[in-house]
């Protein structure tokens, strides 16, 4: 299967699996990921949500080029590709469960797409970034400029976009497109340490804080203080409040269940 889903304990995988395309992602891959969110969303044990590639050498090269003579030819196929895209960007940034990217090499196009909508990223030293669309003569989508303007700001975004090159890791964490880079061979344990935090701590802390940046983030309109106040009470009546608060008097380590 190019598109790989998997449950490793609290954490939800979600595996770009074409090593011999650099992890390109196909139209199958683009339509698994949003179902694949949904499946973890309602898992009540997946803690988080982690995107990787499939061997080392890429997290994605982009978008399967191969598919654009049939996915992206003409005005309504791209619409309904851009449509595609927009569902799968929207599946990741509203999850209340954290998301994220775990990269090595190339992270490209619609794989840096993919990386800017997860909420936490993290690099190897070998790692690579770029958007082509220049290059290509492609009309980007609305949804992956937001999130690159919101992520690096419009002057860097201008020339991500006007002049389509790559930047190698140190570039994109001086952007910040990345959280922290380390030596290929030590990215994955830190991973699993950050994915092993996020499972221990409390879901509903973590899903009041997504649901309130998500509100000051969105595209237009005020934040939704309805939305953010449900957020905080969610959070405020749960029995993992009243079991943090045990804890700390007890000083024991909390063991939060999402409720």
């Amino acid at each position: 299967m190019s598109l790989l889903v998997e449950k490793k304990g609290a954490v939800g995988w979600i595996v770009f699996n074409q090593p011999a395309k650099r992890n390109a992602i196909n139209g199958e891959m683009w339509r698994g990921i949003a179902p694949a969110m949904r499946q973890f969303d309602a898992d009540g044990e997946v803690r988080a949500v982690a995107f990787r590639g499939a061997g080392s050498e890429a997290f994605s090269a982009g978008a399967d080029i191969s598919e654009f003579q049939k996915i992206r030819a003409e005005r309504q196929s791209v619409s309904q590709y851009d449509g595609l895209l927009d569902e799968v960007l929207h599946a990741i940034q509203d999850s209340r469960k954290p998301s994220l990217a775990m990269i090595h090499g190339f992270c490209m196009g619609g794989g840096l797409e993919v990386a800017l909508a997860c909420d936490l990223r993290y690099c190897g030293e070998s790692a690579q970034f770029g958007i082509p669309a220049a290059k290509l003569g492609l009309a980007y989508n609305v949804e992956g400029h937001k999130r690159l303007l919101e992520t690096v700001g419009h002057a860097r975004a201008r020339e991500i976009m006007f002049l389509g090159r790559r930047y190698d890791a140190a570039e994109g964490l001086a952007m910040g497109l990345v959280h922290r880079v380390f030596p290929d061979k030590e990215l994955e344990s830190f991973v699993d340490d950050v994915l092993r935090t996020l499972g221990e701590n409390a879901p509903l802390a973590i899903a009041n804080s997504k649901a309130i940046i998500e509100e000051y983030v969105k595209a237009s309109g005020l934040p939704d203080h309805k939305v953010m106040d449900a957020a905080i009470d969610r959070a405020a009546r749960s029995a993992d409040y009243e079991e943090g608060r045990k804890a700390f008097m007890e000083k024991r380590k909390p063991k939060f269940r999402g409720k």
